[in-house]
């Protein structure tokens, strides 16, 4: 018995008798062993404990000393090969797995016994399917001597099939990146196509037909210089819409204002209004502004059947924002959706989502539509 404030002391008697004189005599001596009753308790706690941190590890874990004799064999092991602890203990490593001793198990557990670390990557273990990674390190004793090693298995199968699908994903994302560039290249093409068949075509052909009509005299030599002229026009119209100059020389703000002047009023009345700074932007968002502002106009043009449009640009807080809004016919929002609705949204959409951007349309058939765009300045 020990008091709430005293130590616990542990003590060991020994018993022995003796005869005296025809008398026997009992003799008895006590020794303290609180000090050694402590350092068993310790090294069984210790001990306790280490196996606690072996059999709850996620890893396989092997110890092995100089002569390459299992020294410790967890539970993660036992699961992994169907050998206990008790089977393996004491055992060369080699003949547990002797296919490992010429290959690079067997160079690690060489190196690791010369005082390095190593580390293997995606090996295939246990006769099973997985991936896995073994990671070698040397024990020392307490004059930094190589006593042994200590081997750790991670099992890294469903890192590896994450990393795998992230790559899939990846190459998935690149496909659709080059698809989107590629439709947006070919509208492009065919919207070019159309402007010169239709445009330009259609008055060349007609100023060859009155030049070959001699009989018209000085008008038609006229008739023939005017539509030369309105082909002029019209091959400076696809110029610009191809490569405006003026975006170079005089930046995004001159660009739209001049975009808008070529538009014919008696067809559709624009108002334009731009907020912020646009002397400063990179090369690449500049044209990626001027050509979705380009196209959602010409889309109007083509589809929505307005008389006015509305047209803000505004530059803050490190983003660009567009918003087109026009009074005209609308249609269902999952029209828009479509692939190949016919509305004429797939390029700018798919130039928003190179720039990985954010659009947003709200329409309603006769109540007219707003296209909304919001773009990172980096």
């Amino acid at each position: 018995m020990v008091g709430p404030n005293e130590e616990e002391m542990w003590a060991e008697i020994s018993l022995t008798s003796f005869s005296l004189d025809g008398q026997s005599i009992l003799h008895s001596v006590v020794r303290d062993i609180t000090v050694q009753r402590g350092a068993r308790e310790q090294l069984r706690r210790e001990k306790e404990f280490s196996e606690s941190l072996l059999d709850n590890s996620v890893d396989g874990i092997i110890a092995f000393d100089a002569q390459h004799r299992v020294t410790a064999w967890n539970q993660v092991m036992e699961q992994n090969t169907h050998k206990t602890e008790a089977e393996v203990l004491g055992k060369d490593i080699f003949d547990l797995f002797p296919r490992h001793r010429e290959g690079l198990e067997g160079e690690a557990v060489c190196r690791v016994l010369a005082g390095e670390r190593v580390t293997h990557y995606n090996l295939k273990l246990y006769g099973r399917p997985g991936h896995f990674e073994s990671y070698f390190v040397p024990l020392l004793n307490t004059e930094a001597e190589v006593e042994g090693g200590l081997v750790l298995i991670r099992d890294v199968t469903e890192r590896v099939r994450l990393a795998e699908e992230a790559t899939q994903l990846k190459l998935r994302q690149q496909q659709e990146v080059h698809s989107a560039i590629l439709t947006t290249q070919e509208e492009e093409r065919k919207r070019i196509a159309e402007a010169l068949h239709n445009g330009v075509g259609q008055l060349l052909y007609a100023t060859k037909l009155n030049l070959e009509n001699r009989a018209g005299g000085n008008s038609s030599r006229v008739s023939a210089l005017a539509l030369l002229e309105e082909a002029i026009k019209a091959t400076r119209t696809i110029s610009f819409e191809l490569t405006p100059g003026i975006l170079q020389d005089f930046g995004l703000k001159s660009a739209l204002e001049e975009l808008v002047k070529r538009i014919p009023h008696a067809g559709l009345h624009v108002h334009l209004y731009m907020k912020g700074d646009f002397d400063k932007l990179p090369q690449q968002l500049e044209v990626s502004v001027y050509r979705i502002v380009q196209e959602l106009l010409n889309n109007i043009i083509k589809h929505a059947k307005a008389r006015e449009t509305f047209v803000h640009v505004v530059h803050e807080d490190g983003h660009i924002f567009i918003s087109v809004e026009d009074d005209g016919q609308g249609f269902e929002p999952a029209q828009a959706k479509a692939k190949h609705s016919g509305i004429g949204l797939t390029s700018i959409r798919n130039r928003v989502d190179l720039l990985a951007g954010t659009l947003s349309i709200d329409s309603r058939p006769g109540r007219g539509t707003i296209v909304s765009i919001e773009l990172r300045v980096k």
